[in-house]
């Protein structure tokens, strides 16, 4: 009798938690614009990087959009979650186990149970001699007995995400006690962010790589991260390095439109992305305002000496403010 009391005490407790956390998440998304299905994604996010790095002990790392939005403070929502593992594998199995272990630790602080499917690995290599393994996870987050949400993990190696992590806090989507003490979180560094956009602007693609990128997405991201970010110009142009030849491309002296559909294009898909100033999306306005931090970088007219993202400019004397804790080998 007393179990079937606190049975239904709790879940009623878990409908009670489940209707206060949709109505805050579609406050949040119509303030935002956005699908509230996106700020579920987040909150369910944040709970699952609040388990993973309370935990671990530096062999995960954020990369993609999420790392993007976490830096940013802001901006375009993802649907998935990109890590990267320090370690890389023969067998997919422990890498699974090992994740299931880490979103296990601490589940007392919150009602939810993150349920690891399969993993489905593959091995991708490049026609660089590049590539890497990588696995795909779906992750099912219940609350009580009800799905909550379900997500995809993108899992890849760090071996050739060489140097420095920073170190960024992790603001919540919604307010809510579910979301207390979260943890800073391991993200890529600003640098191999920064060159991965501006390399992915002028890489080519189809069978005979002669068409041009249509990733408008890549310079708002340009413009994003050169808003919120220190950047170490040395670094940025040590990375741009490696990845023209991993790339097999030549970077231009300055920023430029890819093709000529961009002109047409970029203004007519930057309406759509999330939190994007309307002062950028004209095409000349993102290429000027990101020109001004890149634009010397490619013509080698600063090779040394940090970003400051309040001042917009330069500044080649005095210690390079840091957020990093750590260098990867």
């Amino acid at each position: 009798m007393i179990h079937d009391v606190d049975e239904n005490q709790n879940r009623q407790n878990l409908q009670r938690l489940r209707k206060i956390l949709s109505t805050k998440i579609t406050t949040v998304a119509r303030s935002k614009g956005v699908d509230p299905q996106l700020v579920r994604k987040q909150y369910v996010f944040a709970l699952f990087f609040k388990r993973l790095f309370h935990g671990d002990e530096g062999n995960w790392m954020l990369l993609g959009g999420n790392a993007l939005l976490i830096r940013a403070g802001g901006g375009r929502f993802t649907r998935d979650i990109d890590l990267a593992r320090g370690t890389t594998w023969e067998d997919p199995a422990p890498v699974k186990e090992e994740l299931q272990v880490l979103v296990n630790a601490g589940t007392a602080s919150d009602p939810f149970r993150f349920e690891l499917g399969d993993i489905d690995p593959h091995s991708d290599p490049d026609s660089f001699g590049y590539g890497s393994k990588t696995a795909k996870i779906t992750v099912t987050v219940w609350l009580g007995n009800r799905i909550f949400d379900t997500f995809l993990i993108d899992i890849t190696n760090r071996r050739h995400d060489h140097g420095p992590v920073d170190m960024l806090p992790l603001s919540p989507v919604i307010e809510h006690e579910t979301l207390a003490d979260l943890p800073d979180i391991p993200v890529v560094a600003v640098e191999n962010h920064l060159a991965d956009k501006i390399c992915a602007m002028y890489e080519l693609h189809g069978r005979n790589k002669e068409e041009p990128s249509t990733r408008y997405r890549d310079l708002a991201d340009i413009v994003r991260l050169i808003n919120a970010s220190i950047i170490d110009a040395a670094r940025l142009r040590e990375i741009l390095g490696h990845e023209q030849q991993r790339r097999g491309i030549v970077l231009p002296q300055q920023l430029h439109a890819p093709s000529p559909r961009w002109v047409e294009n970029f203004p007519r898909a930057a309406k759509d992305f999330a939190e994007y100033p309307v002062a950028y999306h004209q095409l000349n306005t993102s290429l000027s305002h990101a020109g001004v931090c890149v634009n010397p970088v490619l013509s080698g007219e600063i090779i040394a000496g940090h970003w400051g993202p309040a001042s917009q400019s330069w500044q080649t004397s005095g210690e390079l403010p840091s957020i990093r804790t750590h260098e990867e080998n």
